[in-house]
């Protein structure tokens, strides 16, 4: 009799924990009881790519140290990142499939998904490999325009075919932050760090200038510095901290100060409006399409660390630091995510976040799973409250998007 009253507390334990685990798995909070998820729209940067110069270009000038051999050509996805990227598509999974998006055993009718890339060879590999993790075992196609190596306007229009108004703008925008002065004064501990661990001399920023009028603008003789900056972030992800700097030994803040000089112009791409809209205006445009695309429940758009900083500046995101990453402007690999949850009425309201891999969890080549996820920060828009749910209306953030589109074709002498 012991002995069967043992059996069957075992078995009632074990029943016990696979309704916890199915109550976990279906959400039965007080949110998930008023709101269903019924779109995602991913705009990413891509993976880890290995540098734009390679050994006999002038990247090899700024440092007698030898730079890591990616083992890709220049600007290419490396195998780290194409491996990160399908980790990270198998979360996003684990995700959607947790809130309900999709069914069990899923198969994707037309329509219903979509994954387009800027064409670039790392950012259709980006994409690729996402979908990789997002859809095992299936062929899924990435759109793209042209032939590989082709730039998109979509996702890198350029700012010709304004008026003077919209240097005017930019200018005092600039202005506003402080100058180029003040803008290069903010990453002065990055260029006193870089120097030291490129053995090289300091670079003399009296006559560096950082300045936006019909096109951004960073003075010719600044950029090697900047790319090299951009090298040795791309290490850190390759080889880790302890191995990246040349035998230098860096703290995490450190890093973060030698990844602020290669983001200066991505810094004024987020930070300066005007050109915020017109860089992302045709992206913003897509993502309307999208939501107002109503079989579409997935889709993934895949460009560069200036979409992600436009399109953020654009939509008034407001500022906040991001942790667990050496870029904290737009970290490799991120992900800005629009959500639609339909509440019980049929009305539609807005989540935003930023998702992005750890620094450390690419330097380690970690598993993105539900027991160590990527980090996730919620990105919440100027003079748009939220509700008592942390949701925006999709009318308030449809007429963000209206304002910003409209605000730059206006300064192309477009009227909508």
């Amino acid at each position: 009799m012991m002995k069967l009253r043992r059996i069957l507390a075992f078995l009632a334990a074990v029943l016990c924990l696979t309704y916890a685990q199915l109550a976990q798995a279906v959400p039965q909070d007080s949110f998930h009881e008023k709101y269903r998820l019924v779109q995602v729209i991913v705009l990413s940067r891509h993976n880890i790519r290995a540098p734009f110069n390679g050994p006999d270009s002038s990247l090899s000038k700024t440092t007698d140290h030898a730079w890591h051999d990616f083992g890709v050509a220049a600007g290419e996805l490396t195998p780290r990142g194409a491996q990160m990227e399908e980790y990270m598509g198998r979360y996003f999974r684990q995700y959607v499939d947790q809130e309900g998006l999709f069914a069990a055993e899923y198969l994707p009718e037309k329509n219903d998904i979509r994954f387009a890339a800027n064409g670039f060879q790392r950012t259709i590999a980006t994409a690729q490999n996402f979908a990789k993790g997002f859809l095992p075992g299936l062929d899924v196609g990435v759109d793209y325009r042209g032939d590989v190596g082709d730039a998109d306007p979509t996702f890198l229009p350029g700012t010709a075919g304004h008026k003077e108004a919209f240097a005017a703008a930019n200018r005092a925008e600039v202005e506003a932050l402080g100058g180029s002065s003040k803008l290069l004064q903010d990453i002065v501990p990055g260029i006193k760090l870089a120097a030291k661990v490129l053995d090289r001399p300091e670079t003399d920023t009296a006559e560096v200038t950082a300045a936006v009028d019909d096109e951004l603008r960073i003075s010719e003789s600044f950029r090697p510095l900047m790319k090299a900056c951009d090298a040795l972030t791309l290490q850190y992800y390759e080889l880790g901290a302890d191995n990246a700097a040349f035998g230098h030994k860096l703290s995490f803040k450190e890093w973060q100060e030698i990844a602020a000089v290669k983001d200066l112009g991505i810094h004024l791409c987020r930070n300066v409006p005007t050109l915020s809209r017109a860089l992302s205006r045709p992206l913003l445009s897509v993502i309307q399409e999208e939501l107002n695309t109503r079989q579409r429940r997935f889709t993934f758009l895949c460009g560069h660390d200036i979409n992600i900083a436009s399109v953020m500046g654009a939509m008034e995101v407001k500022n906040t630091s991001l942790p667990e990453t050496i870029e904290q402007e737009s970290p490799i690999g991120c992900k800005i995510v629009v959500e639609e949850w339909e509440d019980r009425t049929g009305e539609s309201f807005i989540n935003l976040k930023l998702i992005y891999p750890k620094s450390d969890q690419l330097a380690k080549a970690e598993p993105l799973t539900a027991v160590n996820p990527p980090e996730a920060v919620p990105l919440h828009l100027q003079n748009i409250r939220a509700n008592e749910d942390g949701l925006i209306t999709m009318q308030d953030f449809q007429q963000r998007l209206t304002d910003a589109i409209v605000s730059d074709a206006e300064l192309m002498g477009i009227h909508y």
